[in-house]
């Protein structure tokens, strides 16, 4: 089951060169190094929370929980203190509602991610809702969703559906329609604490490439 460690941060005024050497050359390939995949880097868009989000993926929680207390981890996380502010960490699980969950992201991908908390007396109601009307109506309406995530360590909320679109027009369009409100209207009768962003590249994965392989 594919495992995720998301950061997420917003760089300290007058320090985005050194930032972005530090992320490029020392933090993305020393979490390689420690066997974690950066899918990718983004910047939020819209919606509150964080400037910044990086997301590493794995298929082995053992090994997240692992980096997170590996000593070559906490000495780059120091270093990305001193340029960075507001950090946090998220670890995530696939709650396996979508079929495969895909680590490759094309450049010019914008996403969409929405979280929730489950109504607890209504989760056998959700879990259909979702597999059977909203996952789908969102794909009918040109949002890929990527998965959907339980946050096992983090604030909340305590689900996280990944979004992923090629065209920010078309996803603001789709998202004013009839469709997509009836959808999200349903998905509130079993659900609390929604909320939303719009994410798009701040790394992009041609330059991942070129520092990682």
């Amino acid at each position: 089951m594919a495992v995720k460690l998301n950061h997420y941060w917003a760089v300290i005024p007058g320090k985005y060169e050194e930032y972005e050497k530090f992320v490029l050359n020392e933090f993305i390939p020393g979490v390689t190094d420690l066997g974690l995949h950066t899918v990718a880097a983004w910047s939020v868009l819209v919606g509150a929370y964080s400037e910044i989000v990086l997301e590493n993926a794995s298929d082995d929680l053992e090994l997240v929980e692992k980096t997170l207390r590996n000593e070559s981890y906490k000495s780059l996380k120091r270093d990305l203190l001193k340029l960075v502010k507001s950090y946090q960490t998220k670890v995530l699980m696939n709650t396996g509602k979508v079929p495969s969950y895909s680590r490759e992201v094309q450049e010019g991908t914008i996403k969409f991610n929405q979280m929730w908390d489950i109504q607890s007396q209504k989760k056998a109601e959700y879990e259909d809702y979702v597999t059977k009307v909203y996952f789908p109506t969102l794909n009918d309406l040109g949002v890929s969703v990527a998965g959907e995530w339980e946050v096992l360590i983090g604030d909340g909320p305590g689900i996280i559906c990944e979004g992923r679109v090629t065209d920010y027009d078309n996803l603001i369009g789709n998202l004013q329609s009839k469709e997509f409100r009836r959808a999200r209207q349903g998905l509130r009768q079993l659900i609390e604490n929604y909320r939303s962003r719009i994410l798009t590249f701040h790394v992009t994965t041609y330059r991942l490439e070129s520092l990682l392989f």
